[in-house]
């Protein structure tokens, strides 16, 4: 399984995904809203609601490291 973090680096973040008191980066958040509008496209062509997964991804970056 891969972390947010793997995630955010394969949707497009070269640098640092969160920053030394645990918040995304400029660059983390650009990747966080690619994925974000991914799973949205997705929610498009299937009709699967995808609320609950960027709810789940929303409070795994709330969460403090």
């Amino acid at each position: 399984m891969k972390t947010l973090e793997e995630l955010l680096h394969e949707c497009g973040c070269k640098g640092e995904v969160f920053d030394d008191t645990g918040e995304l980066t400029d660059e983390g958040m650009e990747a966080y809203k690619r994925l974000e509008n991914l799973l949205y496209d997705i929610e498009g062509l299937t009709g699967v609601s995808v609320s609950p997964i960027i709810r789940q991804l929303d409070e795994i970056t709330d969460e403090k490291y």
